[in-house]
């Protein structure tokens, strides 16, 4: 019922969550066998953002083949770079952000899209160099309000799968050009720190 179009919104959302309760108690086996009816379903299609939202609340997510979560988060970094991570984006960067702990957050994500998704929630966090304009005179770092705090609690729930794809970053040109600025500088290291506690 969560995933059909026919139910009203209100009988979704609560199965949904009536998905998200009964989580804690299913067992492995059934997971997988659950997991092996929603891809016979999917078939070779593309994933959508809604069946990947109710796979993770169902814990068969981790189950589905790795080639179509990797396409679904693939999708989802090509959203993040159309958007940009300069802070004068901000306004997009909430909403586009605020789906990811509903998709499974960053330990969803397999490996070789996550090092790319880490690398622009990075550079979204760690900003440009501030402290000119009217209003930003006294703002040493101009990063983007709405996606920092988001950050943070993704990095923090994350970190000890992302550890290393933080650590990285240090040798990444695109990083080390913004860390050129002292203070955005200590945006990354307040970063490393999050990971490494």
């Amino acid at each position: 019922m969560a995933l059909s179009d026919s139910e009203p919104d209100l009988v979704r959302e609560n199965s949904y969550v009536l998905i998200q309760e009964l989580d804690a108690y299913t067992r492995d086996a059934v997971r997988v066998d659950l997991a092996k009816h929603q891809m016979d379903k999917v078939g070779r299609a593309p994933l959508t953002a809604l069946q990947v939202r109710v796979a993770h609340a169902a814990g068969i997510l981790p189950y589905f083949r790795k080639a179509q979560r990797t396409a679904f988060f693939r999708s989802q970094l090509e959203a993040l770079e159309k958007i940009g991570h300069s802070w004068r984006d901000n306004a997009f960067h909430g909403p586009a952000l605020r789906l990811f702990p509903e998709f499974g957050g960053l330990a969803a994500v397999p490996a070789d899209v996550r090092v790319q998704i880490v690398r622009w929630m990075t550079l979204c966090y760690i900003g440009e160099p501030g402290g000119y304009g009217t209003m930003g005179r006294g703002r040493k770092v101009f990063y983007s309000n709405s996606a920092a705090p988001l950050i943070e609690q993704m990095f923090k729930e994350d970190r000890e799968i992302i550890r290393d794809d933080v650590s990285g970053l240090q040798k990444d040109r695109g990083v080390k050009r913004a860390c050129s600025d002292e203070y955005v500088a200590r945006r990354l290291q307040a970063l490393l720190d999050m990971v490494d506690a």
